[in-house]
């Protein structure tokens, strides 16, 4: 009897999930009873071609000034830290830092943004010798250097300018690049236009952001189309009167041919994509209050 590779690994997913999953509960009931832990988040994902499954567990642990990330999938493994500055009325900053370490190689990154007066801005810098969704499948399927800068100036309460820069080297040693403008006016909605470019294509942005109804519910949608095609859409609906708990939708369409669905509601996210493989990702995040 032939047993194939898919098997012994599903086997080998099982238990490991079993032990994860025994592992991070008992730490969670720990750091709640000593009022500590902040969240943890169980997922399991799964694609197909090629096929892959792996449990996720995040956890966020509040420390002093400090949050302390954690996150585990088959194979790999990374540690993060957070902390942010308060400047009292001149403007916040808040910064990231991640390190990932797995079989298939290691990757370290850094994430900073700030709000000073009508100036905002957000900066990152990452780097891996291997394809970050090795490391975590949150990640694009990409690996080498990514920098990235984004922009934004208030000329007034009713006008925005923006923009971003980025720059990539991969693992083959290819660079590519993508830069854009855009111009945002804020009346009862939100409108947006821009144009940009993208590893030498060249695009229009259209975007739209407004409440549909008195309960609060608000769609964010941006379209980029010419050499390069993408929609994005987010819905965001209050599913109490509290507004405590809402229901988000998020879909991501692109061609050549590729999208992502995900819907987050009470606790549970299912996220569903298609680049070239389907793949889905359910997860169930467990907050346990603490210090915040």
């Amino acid at each position: 009897m032939e047993i194939s590779v898919f098997q012994v690994r599903r086997v080998h997913c099982h238990y490991i999930a079993r032990v994860l999953r025994l592992v991070m509960v008992a730490l969670g009931l720990k750091l709640s009873a000593f009022g500590l832990g902040q969240s943890l988040t169980f997922g399991l994902y799964g694609r197909l071609a090629p096929d892959h499954l792996t449990p996720t567990i995040e956890a966020t642990l509040p420390l002093g000034g400090l949050d302390l990330q954690a996150r585990f999938q088959q194979d790999a493994l990374g540690v993060g830290l957070g902390s942010a500055l308060e400047f009292s009325a001149l403007g916040r900053v808040s910064y990231q830092l991640e390190a990932s370490l797995g079989l298939a190689g290691w990757g370290v990154g850094g994430r900073a943004s700030g709000i000073f007066g009508p100036v905002a801005a957000r900066v990152e810098a990452l780097y891996s010798n291997t394809l970050r969704n090795n490391l975590w499948v949150g990640e694009e399927a990409e690996g080498g250097l990514k920098v990235g800068l984004l922009g934004r100036y208030r000329l007034d309460p009713r006008q925005t300018l923006g923009g971003q820069v980025g720059f990539k080297n991969d693992l083959a040693g290819i660079a590519r690049g993508m830069a854009e403008l855009s111009y945002a006016l804020r009346q009862t909605q939100t409108y947006t236009f821009g144009l940009g470019i993208e590893d030498s294509r060249i695009y229009g942005l259209l975007g739209w952001r407004g409440e549909l109804d008195e309960a609060g519910t608000l769609l964010e949608a941006t379209l980029r189309a010419g050499q390069l095609n993408r929609l994005e859409a987010a819905l965001t609906a209050p599913l109490d009167d509290e507004a405590l708990n809402n229901l988000k939708l998020r879909l991501t369409a692109a061609y050549p041919w590729a999208a992502s669905l995900g819907i987050e509601a009470y606790g549970f996210r299912a996220d569903a994509g298609y680049d070239g493989g389907f793949s889905l990702w359910l997860r169930y995040t467990l907050n346990l209050g603490g210090n915040e």
